[in-house]
């Protein structure tokens, strides 16, 4: 199994692919957009990964499957970074949060 510190690596390559992909030059949003839209687009890409998993078999089907959940979770990163965190206190489980860039 990859360590935790793989994965991350996994996401923030895809996230300059994004960023690579859809900026000022690529697209008339510049890459920007509402916490409403990201969830969309992730809620797209869970029924891309639903579909490939319901019609491959595997080991096919997961590699594609977890092609696409690396998709899911730079998009959730990137949300993240427009829009802000909400950081949750270990202490007592509320949440603190804190605003994007975006």
């Amino acid at each position: 199994m990859p360590k935790r510190s793989e994965v991350y690596q996994a996401i923030d390559a895809e996230r300059a692919h994004q960023d690579r992909r859809w900026n000022k030059d690529t697209t008339t949003t510049e890459g920007k957009h509402s916490v409403a839209e990201f969830v969309l687009f992730m809620e797209d890409y869970i029924v891309q990964a639903r579909s490939q998993l319901t019609r491959n078999g595997d080991p096919v089907a997961s590699a594609l499957a977890l092609d696409t959940v690396r998709k899911i979770a730079a998009l959730s990163v990137v949300c993240m970074e427009q829009n802000g965190i909400v950081l949750r206190n270990q202490r007592d489980e509320s949440f603190e949060p804190i605003q994007g860039d975006g």
